[in-house]
């Protein structure tokens, strides 16, 4: 599993050198969740906060979703339950619109 990890971070910096903003946000998303299932929290909160603010410079709703409900589960797992259920919400809302509006038009 560290393999991945040492991956995960020479990819991200990578993209950091680059530039590329949607590498990098795929990059620290990766990290969170491996750093999920390792059982580290603080680390993997840290890469999803990481995630979402690229998701958020991209404009990329669906990838601002997902960092939401990474750092919702991640605020769970630390008792932090106020921050949890704050993500959880804002999780919520961006599937709402997202489901609701797909290539422009209203979804069915």
């Amino acid at each position: 599993m560290y393999n991945l990890v040492h991956n995960f971070i020479r990819t991200l910096s990578l993209a950091e050198e680059l530039g590329d903003a949607a590498v990098e946000a795929q990059a620290c998303y990766s990290l969170g969740n491996t750093y999920t299932l390792l059982r580290e929290y603080r680390v993997a909160e840290e890469y999803h906060a990481r995630h979402l603010a690229a998701a958020r410079r991209l404009q990329d709703r669906v990838g601002e979703g997902r960092a939401c409900w990474s750092l919702g589960n991640a605020h769970a797992a630390l008792g932090n339950h106020e921050k949890a259920l704050y993500f959880a919400n804002e999780h919520y809302n961006i599937s709402k619109e997202v489901s609701f509006v797909q290539d422009g038009a209203p979804v069915a």
